[in-house]
């Protein structure tokens, strides 16, 4: 980072907070001991060459150089060899080792040949490679670590500051990485007993693990430590894996009865890529390394092929092999040829066994694959707590780590304490009479809304073949029962219409038109069947037919919703709350005073966000969408939003943000009666701590000089501008020592308003924690604010303060948000807008373009574009 923008990022003021409860709670961290003497280490290139065998004649052998995973485990395998020398213990990040100890200098490179990698599950080859280590010049001076977490202290953060956390991080898990499986360079998953494995639908396994990484403290080093959870591909005899793919085969008896023809398909989709090799031996003791092709329609028994001859049955071969199959009833593995005029090759499922280690992207899972695993995953404080307790006595046993004990370091051996502060709530108004309401654990009643919006012309349109007019009409009659409860005047719907869910926009345009009404139609509710295979794609659809082509506001409804005398009236009230905001209601609003901006009368808002595609879909060329909201009132309950997409693929800021700031600004204009914002308080998410320099020139100092253009065209002076990060993406999680203190709806958690300022982050840095929810299903991940930039000069109470208020202020419910408000609806425009984008996919083959290929971007129609349709 440049001395310019160091300098520039907001350090934190010299008065500190106090508002609040003081609270002790126990954090996931543990400290370094005091002992460590922050040394010197050094670098080294380490290049590793894999010998492959020619499909040429002979036993000509060709090079390639080694992916990741397979030089670090060259690099553990030399290392279990005492290769690098005796007594000494270098660890392995990506394609450097370090060492404390000098492993070769700068004249002399260090060869290792015919390294032997023994295959994975014992299924295929042994791997040959070769490796050079070369001495690298830049070392790690691990001191700048010790000066960066002093009270006081000038040093900043920087290249220095990350070549520390993550030559450490690689130091305290070297050891633990050697043993179990790994997921990125923090994550560790041991195997689970077998009674324990977890299974997602259609056969996914979800793998729970344990996080550990260097995280700089209060005039402290810390270790953070956490669970965590990864999905794999399943592994194991697929005999037994089957009832976990087919879940209505719960047990291995169930599939003596043969399994039917969609089934058939459903595994075949579920299995086909998958490696797998098999329970008996090749002719030389060697196990088959084979992939899964398809699975076979015929059954063992009536599955044939000629074996010399005779044709015979899969069933038949095997059992005159001596090994007569149990589930002949069942399909076979096919593995096709590689060769011309030679048959493929079946294997009966109870003869194949899947290799353990194939990756399933989480971005990959199923909205009911999401919800199955946030289900078997949310787990109360205690219990995650014990977890980590466990972990730290028989996972990484970190008095005999080698290569920690290497560098001197000492860790504690309980998790440490910290003081928390627990805000008083922002108190509420609601209904016309303007009564307050004090929220309790972060959630509180709104009978009638403070200003209820009028719905005079709207139609609904059903996609569901199994429902008809008169159990439709008798659902949007109490729809409009609850709207009109909280204090909506409604008219019944102009139109009922049966869609075809095939076809939607043909419904929806004929939902568009005005009926018996000189008004334009204000709201369609669409009802889309939950048996229908991607829901999620025709709620797109709508949506864009809606938002973009229509200019009408949308809800949806799933049809299988309506459990009647349950769920339906509790599903409306719920449903309420984004209709009236999306027509221009306010269903409650903060009590006046309660969002400080010091001494400014008008003020500004806003949250942002980037969809960034899968690593599969960035392959493919798709953009990066930005979304930007900002707040209109002051109050803070009026936002309206923009979205923008990056033309350079893989950019991680808004290329955007100069033109969208002047569009709000002149949108607040036109709805403040040409007044312009005095200040403006600026929310961004998904922003690494590695990334804050790109942000504060790509982003804030973009913002400036579009703000200070405007203005200045108006003869302003430009507005005091305050710029946070907030993150989400991290492992700290806390508890409260005593019981009193937890929040009594969520199972121990900490009160909805606990804030961390000191302990767990740094002193000079303007930085806080701050659980605004209640989390009843599981533990509690409190949002982690990040003040980049600062002109409105707010001290840390006011800041602490304001963003925990704007935590209350969500149209789209009656609880504190996880987040500040225009954040979360910056989250849900941009899911929204990554629809309403075209784009043409990157070659497969050569060169990747940089920039997006015949990008363009569906905006919404102009007659909406400033209402609330992404509440």
């Amino acid at each position: 980072m440049s001395s310019e923008i160091k300098n520039k990022i907001a350090l934190r003021p010299s008065e500190p907070a106090t508002r609040g409860k003081p609270v002790e709670v126990t954090v996931n961290y543990v400290e370094i001991g005091k002992s460590f003497k922050y040394p010197t280490i050094h670098s080294y290139t380490f290049e590793v060459i894999k010998q492959q065998r020619k499909k040429a004649k002979g036993d000509d052998t060709g090079e390639k150089k080694a992916n990741r995973e397979e030089a670090e485990a060259v690099f553990y395998q030399l290392l279990k060899q005492k290769s690098f020398g005796q007594n000494v213990f270098p660890v392995f990040n990506a394609n450097m080792i370090y060492s404390f100890n000098k492993l070769c200098d700068g004249k002399d490179n260090k060869k290792f040949d015919k390294i032997r990698i023994p295959p994975k599950d014992g299924a295929g080859r042994p791997k040959f490679f070769s490796a050079v280590l070369k001495y690298d010049s830049n070392k790690c001076e691990t001191y700048q670590m010790a000066e960066y977490v002093k009270v006081n202290t000038n040093q900043r953060w920087g290249e220095d500051i990350q070549k520390n956390l993550l030559v450490l991080n690689a130091f305290i898990n070297s050891d633990v990485r050697a043993r179990y499986l790994t997921r990125g360079r923090n994550q560790i998953f041991p195997e689970a007993n077998p009674r324990d494995r977890l299974f997602l639908p259609d056969g996914i396994e979800l793998m729970l693990g344990f996080h550990q990484s260097i995280r700089p403290g209060w005039d402290k080093l810390l270790i953070n430590i956490d669970t965590c959870v990864t999905t794999y591909y399943p592994s194991g005899l697929l005999i037994d894996l089957i009832p976990k793919i087919l879940t209505n085969k719960t047990t291995k008896d169930a599939l003596r009865r043969g399994i039917s023809e969609n089934e058939i398909k459903h595994l075949k989709f579920c299995l086909k890529g998958l490696n797998f090799t098999t329970t008996y031996r090749s002719a030389n003791n060697s196990k088959p390394k084979k992939k899964v092709s398809y699975i076979t329609e015929k059954s063992a028994q009536q599955l044939k092929f000629n074996y010399y001859g005779r044709n015979i049955s899969v069933n038949e071969f095997f059992r005159e092999l001596g090994t007569p199959l149990e589930f002949p009833m069942l399909p076979c593995v096919a593995v096709k040829s590689t060769k011309r005029g030679q048959n493929d090759a079946y294997f009966p499922l109870e003869v194949c066994s899947l290799i353990s280690g194939e990756k399933f992207d989480v971005d990959k899972l199923t909205k009911v694959q999401r919800q199955d695993m946030i289900k078997k995953t949310a787990v109360k404080p205690s219990d995650r707590f014990q977890r980590i307790t466990n972990a730290l006595t028989n996972v990484y046993k970190h008095s005999e780590n080698n290569a920690m004990k290497s560098i001197g370091m000492v860790v504690g051996n309980e998790l440490i304490k910290a003081i928390s502060r627990v805000l008083e709530p922002p108190k509420i108004t609601s209904t016309p009479e303007n009564k307050e309401i004090v929220p309790e654990s972060g959630s509180w009643n709104v009978p009638k809304f403070i200003a209820p919006a009028k719905l005079h012309s709207w139609s609904v349109v059903w996609f569901d073949p199994d429902l008809n007019k008169p159990l439709v009409a008798d659902m949007i009659r109490i729809l409009i029962e609850v709207l009109t409860e909280k204090g909506l005047n409604v008219q019944k719907p102009q139109q009922f219409i049966q869609g075809n869910a095939q076809n939607c926009k043909n419904a929806l345009a004929l939902a568009a038109q005005r009926k018996n009404t000189e008004m334009d139609p204000q709201l369609i509710v669409s009802i889309v069947s939950s048996k229908i295979n991607g829901v999620s794609g025709i709620y797109t659809e709508i949506k864009k037919a809606c938002l973009v082509d229509l200019g009408i506001n949308s809800q949806c409804f799933q049809s299988g919703e309506r459990q009647w005398r349950q769920r339906w009236k509790p599903i409306c009230n719920n449903v309420a709350l984004k209709i009236n905001g999306k027509l221009g209601g306010t269903n409650s609003q903060l009590i006046p005073n309660q969002l400080d901006f010091k001494n400014a009368k008008k003020y500004m808002i806003l949250g942002a966000d980037v969809f960034h595609p899968s690593k599969e879909e960035k392959k493919k060329g798709r953009p990066s969408i930005a979304a930007i909201v900002a707040s209109m009132d002051p109050y803070a309950t009026k936002y309206v939003g923009r979205y923008s997409m990056n033309k350079k693929l893989k950019n991680e800021v808004i290329e955007e943000i100069d033109s969208m700031i002047k569009d709000f600004i002149e949108t607040f204009e036109e709805k403040n009666d040409k007044s312009l914002p005095e200040a403006i308080l600026f929310y961004r998410d998904g922003v690494a701590e590695g990334q804050f320099e790109i942000i504060m020139n790509d982003e804030v100092n973009k913002l400036l000089d579009a703000l200070k253009d405007l203005y200045q065209s108006r003869e302003l002076s430009p507005p005091k501008l305050t710029f946070v990060i907030m993150q989400k993406r991290h492992h700290t999680r806390a508890k409260p020592d005593d019981e009193s203190n937890a929040d009594p709806k969520s199972k121990g958690n900490c009160q909805p308003g606990t804030i961390i300022d000191k302990t767990i982050v740094v002193p000079q840095y303007f930085t806080f924690l701050l659980q605004s929810h209640s989390s009843p299903l599981g533990t509690a991940r409190p949002a982690y604010y990040h003040v980049i930039y600062d002109e409105i000069g707010f001290s840390q109470d006011e800041m602490q303060t304001l963003t925990y208020n704007l935590c209350f202020s969500s149209v789209r419910c009656n609880l504190a948000l996880s987040m500040v408000t225009p954040l979360h609806y910056a989250h849900n425009l941009a899911n929204l807008a990554k629809n309403f984008v075209t784009y043409e996919e990157s070659p497969v083959d050569g060169d990747r373009p940089e920039d997006v290929l015949n990008g363009k971007v569906y905006y919404i129609h102009d007659k909406i574009k400033n209402a609330m349709y992404f509440a």
